[in-house]
This record gives C-alpha cells, structure tokens and sequence, in this order.
C-alpha cells in the first residue's frame, strides 16, 4: 500500500536505505522488538530512535478453530481508533524517496487476551498500543528506553470473526 506526499511516498513495511524494490516491504510489515535492533531490515531505523505511531481502527489475526484458521477482527470496545509503536526509514526506489514503517510486536504467549491467536504451536505474538498519554513521550524517546513503552493490550479491546462484507475500510 503506497500513500503519496509532495517529498515522499510511504510504504508499509520497513524499506532500508539498502533495499533495491518496493516489493521488499512485505517481509518486514512488523518488527520483533526482541531482535529488532540486530536485524539488518531494522537497526538503522532502531539505532537512531525512528519511531513512529501507526493509527489503527482494528487489525486481523488468525484464530485457530478445530485445526483451522480462521480470520478475527480486533479493535476497541468503544469502537475508537489506536496508535501502534512503529519504527520508520527512509529509502530512495527507483528514484523516488520512499518513507516506510513497521509496526513493532512483542511475545504474547501468556497474554489472556491475544494468546488465542496464531497456530496452536507458534509463538503469539502481539502489536504494541501507544496509550494517548504517552504517545508524545514514545515518540521522543530514544531506543536504549523505548521497553519502558513495550506494553501489552488492555482489556479494552474485543474481538470477533471477520465479515469480510462489512469490513472499515479506510481507504
């Protein structure tokens, strides 16, 4: 997905100044934060503290039911949008300046809430929401701080199968 600006496109799925195509942003929609600073796709953007916010109305996740996958909105019980943590960079394909983002996620295997999503043996794994209060502070920290802002989802979110026709669609 590309957004188009005067300066920049942007791109969902982190770009290092080293990826080559755009089409390399879909191996990295979201970073570890336990690896996050040693992968080559994010420690430039980590290493200098390029975080951003990603505003979200609601995300999809896998729920596995009788062996099978099936496909499970999430979003705020009050139905408001929400911020992720999100790292960004810039790149330069094919002659246009592109400014990427990913979003970061951490391990959620004893989280009550988001454990029931993903393959029964994979590892769950969860988004990170920026509460209001310290979106501001998320944004200015640096990356040797930014775990004080690692924190996991709070029960004010709900979840319930996806319908594909009635999905928000903001674009």
């Amino acid at each position: 997905m590309i957004f188009r600006e005067a300066i920049y496109d942007y791109q969902f799925g982190l770009l290092p100044s080293w990826a080559k195509e755009l089409k390399f942003s879909s191996h990295t929609y979201n970073a570890r934060t336990e690896t996050v600073g040693d992968k080559p796709s994010f420690r430039h953007a980590w290493k200098y503290s390029k975080f951003c916010l990603v505003p979200v109305q609601e995300f999809y996740e896998p729920k596995y039911i009788n062996g099978k996958p099936h496909c499970y909105t999430i979003k705020c019980k009050d139905n408001q949008p929400f911020t992720v943590a999100g790292i960004y960079d810039d790149a330069v394909i094919n002659g246009n300046k592109v400014r990427s983002f990913s979003m970061l996620t951490i391990n959620s295997d004893h989280h009550p809430f988001m454990n029931q999503f993903h393959a029964p043996k994979n590892e769950k794994r969860s988004i990170i929401v920026i509460p209001e209060q310290y979106r501001k502070d998320w944004l200015t920290a640096d990356h040797e701080h930014a775990h004080e802002y690692f924190f996991h989802m709070s029960d004010e979110f709900v979840t319930f199968p996806r319908d594909e026709q009635k999905q928000n669609d903001l674009f």
